[in-house]
């Protein structure tokens, strides 16, 4: 901590970003996982129903967000101190 009155310059030490911090927890390689196979069996099943494109694609960029959010989660896990 600074002297008396004079701010501190910088983040704390022990937080990390933001985007990190959310991208690094394991509930966010679940939703990732949960959301891109819901998404592709989603998308799946609009196509032998008949679905219309708007549908089809609104699911598909479920499992597109879905495998975002598990690639992210990868990334941050490499990028960990070990």
């Amino acid at each position: 901590m600074g002297q008396r009155g004079v701010p501190r310059q910088g983040p704390h030490p022990d937080r990390r970003p933001t985007t990190r911090a959310l991208a690094g927890n394991n509930r966010t390689l679940v939703l990732g996982v949960l959301g891109a196979v819901g998404g592709i069996a989603g998308s799946i099943n609009a196509i032998s129903d008949g679905a219309g494109v708007l549908h089809i694609l609104a699911l598909a960029g479920i499992g597109v967000l879905g495998l975002a959010l598990a690639i992210a989660y990868v990334i941050a896990y490499s990028k960990r101190p070990r």
